[in-house]
């Protein structure tokens, strides 16, 4: 069972996967690839600073996905994976965010960051024991 803190957090942060779904049930030719892997990373950043809460672990102002990641590890080994899956989903959200080089990423990046994403909600929501009734 997860703590009220937790709860809240998730509950909150579950919005950046809900905006992602959204987009994904609009006609192909409408969805709009970088918005989707923006929400998808910051989904993926969400769900991890709420294990690190869940864990309590103290959260500073991180967004970097790979040094989230890294503290995830650090507490269960099973994080490592997420290195691999999030290497695109960084890069895409990173470049999207901060267009000095502009890169719009293709509609089948944007959807491989929503199935990273979804696979990271689940690996994070297993570990801290979450489960639908729950929030």
């Amino acid at each position: 069972m997860i703590d009220i803190e937790t709860n809240k957090l998730l509950k909150e942060w579950l919005n950046d996967l809900k905006t992602a779904e959204q987009l994904l049930i609009s006609p192909e030719d409408e969805i709009i690839a970088n918005g989707l892997c923006f929400h998808c990373q910051q989904a993926v950043e969400d769900f991890l600073k709420a294990f690190l809460v869940h864990r309590k672990k103290d959260l500073h102002k991180f967004h970097k996905l790979e040094y989230l990641i890294k503290l995830c590890t650090n507490i269960d080994k099973d994080f490592e994976f997420l290195f691999l899956m999030n290497l695109d989903l960084t890069t895409d959200a990173t470049e999207v965010r901060y267009q000095d080089e502009f890169y719009s990423p293709s509609l089948d990046e944007a959807k491989s960051a929503f199935v990273a994403a979804q696979q990271s909600k689940e690996l994070i929501f297993g570990k801290s024991k979450v489960y639908g009734k729950d929030l």
